[in-house]
């Protein structure tokens, strides 16, 4: 699978907006005051989310996408089609 470079951007430019947006209403969500460790825990979240983003986006896209995450074994005996 080749990636031209608008989608590149395109998908960059999602990252941070999914990045930004998880961030800023899990900001709101929590209570006040904030301690070190709650800005930690905001930013692994919010990382999170947008790692998952990208790899469904580029899973969505791949021309074979049942043999991506798991492979059918062949059984003894079955021709390979």
């Amino acid at each position: 699978m080749e990636l031209s470079s608008s989608r590149i951007v395109a998908l960059v430019l999602l990252d941070l907006v999914l990045f930004g947006l998880s961030a800023f209403l899990m900001l709101q969500w929590m209570p006040r005051p904030l301690k070190p460790i709650d800005y930690l825990l905001v930013g692994g979240v919010a990382t999170l989310i947008s790692l998952l983003g990208t790899w469904l986006l580029i899973w969505r896209d791949l021309p074979n996408r049942s043999g991506f995450l798991v492979k059918r074994r062949i059984k003894k005996g079955e021709s390979e089609s």
